[in-house]
C-alpha cells in the first residue's frame, strides 16, 4: 500500500556528522509529528551528503541513508529558494 508523502531538505546534525537531504513526511505533516512518532528508529534520507562536522567538502554522497533517531542532536528544514 502507497502513502502520499512530502519531500523535504533537511541538515541532520549527530555527533559525528552533518547529514544533508530529502527526508520524507505523510502528507500533510509537520517535520516534528514525524520525530516524536515512536514507531520508526531509522529515518530515511536521500540524495544525500554525509560531512564532517565544519567541513564543507562531502565525505560519502549516497543516494540513500538510515539515520538512527537516538543519534539525531538536531534536524531543521533547508529552505532551498534562499
Amino acid at each position: 500500500m502507497y502513502t502520499q508523502k512530502d519531500r523535504v531538505r533537511v541538515v541532520i546534525v549527530t555527533a559525528g556528522f552533518r547529514v544533508e537531504g530529502d527526508f520524507y513526511l505523510l502528507a500533510g505533516s509537520r517535520l516534528t509529528d514525524s520525530l516524536n512518532s515512536k514507531s520508526k528508529d531509522f529515518f530515511a534520507v536521500t540524495d544525500a551528503k554525509v560531512y564532517q562536522p565544519g567541513a564543507d567538502t562531502p565525505l560519502y554522497s549516497p543516494s540513500y541513508i538510515a539515520v538512527n533517531r537516538s543519534s539525531i542532536a538536531a534536524i531543521m528544514p533547508i529552505d532551498e529558494a534562499g
